[in-house]
């Protein structure tokens, strides 16, 4: 797999501890095994692209903040396992529309904390422009996710 600019900052908004992205409620060890791979991943793309957050404590300040508010960024209707009672007791009263434009709105909103991230990684001089899956390989990173089938349910 190639990786871009952009691809390292979605790996930094998901690896944020309070990102959901990717994960499953209903299989918690699946999400424990995925949050550690995105973990891996991000520091392994931030080596991958001569990024050192260190070396910029102002703008990985302003990354961090940016990675946080994305993770928190929801709707009303997040979380619900089963909701089929509730939807069809709201179905004609326009809460699941105005829930729908929360969600077009969050949408907008990760957008844009993906575009800031994007432009404040930029700022922090990455030394290349793509970085393969050999490279991180390289680096002792296996960018191979878990697979969610090998993971129980959880009841």
């Amino acid at each position: 797999m190639d990786y871009t600019r952009r691809d390292l900052a979605q790996a930094v908004l998901d690896a944020h501890p309070d990102c959901k992205s990717g994960l499953d409620t209903f299989r918690s060890g699946f999400s424990d095994a995925m949050k550690t791979h995105q973990e891996r991943v991000r520091d392994g793309l931030l080596k991958a692209f001569g990024v050192d957050l260190e070396a910029h404590p102002a703008l990985a300040f302003m990354l961090s903040k940016t990675a946080r508010t994305n993770a928190v960024i929801t709707s009303p209707g997040d979380g619900f396992g089963e909701a089929g009672l509730l939807v069809r007791r709201l179905e004609h009263t326009g809460v699941l529309d105005r829930i729908g434009d929360i969600m077009k709105l969050n949408e907008q909103s990760r957008e844009a904390h993906l575009d800031i991230a994007d432009e404040l990684i930029g700022l922090m001089g990455p030394t290349v422009e793509k970085v393969t899956s050999a490279d991180l390989l390289a680096l002792g990173v296996d960018d191979t996710p878990p697979d969610s089938s090998d993971y129980e349910i959880d009841y």
